[in-house]
């Protein structure tokens, strides 16, 4: 048991904490990688949830224009880990099976021994390669089980999502204050000096001098 809870120990903080603590995103970005990193591992998407934070992270920045932290959100990820997935992915299958009866529709009949054993078939099998599990749990969970898994995830995944962005950047926000403090700066001062910084140049102009140049280019890091 001791070593169970010592295992899961170093990957909560391998995972979650570590990212948050070295990340040199602001705390806007950060809380907002949080909260996707854990939408997303709240959803039966098993074997493709980080190219999925990714795939979020491209559109965002270069769509929408939004930023947040993507090693954060890669790293959450692993709350739907081997260990986890089973109870997660039936109490998914469960809720969406009591919405759809809620609302009329009659659904299937699987208790979790049957649940467990398939999913731990796709998962566990030597034979199957890293795509062939994802191919294959994407079919079971989402084609097989169809519609209630997914609808029954979007009952976790969107309150524990947003709880998640507002608990992680009130404690990031107070770490780095008081990190701050530590070093003997407000905030103000240790973020302009350790916080990533968006760096924001001059437009060129043949008739205007860089340093009085009007209409500055944000020029966006990754």
């Amino acid at each position: 048991m001791r070593e169970i809870l010592d295992f899961f120990r170093k990957r909560i903080y391998e995972h979650i904490i570590k990212p948050i603590v070295f990340s040199v995103s602001p705390v806007n970005e950060a809380a907002l990688g949080m909260a996707i990193g854990v939408f997303i591992g709240l959803t039966p998407t098993v074997g493709i949830q980080m190219w999925i934070v990714f795939l979020i992270w491209l559109f965002s920045r270069y769509i929408l224009k939004l930023r947040f932290d993507l090693i954060i959100g890669t790293a959450v990820v692993w709350i739907s880990n081997p260990f986890t997935m089973f109870f997660m992915y039936y109490g998914f299958l469960i809720t969406g099976l009591s919405v759809f009866s809620f609302l009329g529709f009659e659904g299937i009949e699987l208790n979790y021994s049957a649940f467990s054993h398939q999913l731990s078939q796709i998962t566990n099998n030597p034979e199957n390669s890293l795509w062939e599990v994802a191919v294959s749990g994407f079919k079971f969970l989402l084609i097989d089980l169809g519609l209630p898994m997914l609808i029954g995830s979007f009952f976790y995944a969107v309150p524990f999502a947003i709880a998640s962005y507002f608990i992680t950047r009130i404690l990031l926000l107070q770490y780095r204050t008081a990190k701050a403090q530590k070093m003997g700066m407000d905030y103000d001062t240790w973020k302009q000096k350790y916080e990533r910084q968006h760096i924001v140049l001059p437009k060129y102009s043949k008739n205007v001098k860089t340093k009085n140049a009007k209409n500055p280019i944000d020029i966006h890091e990754l």
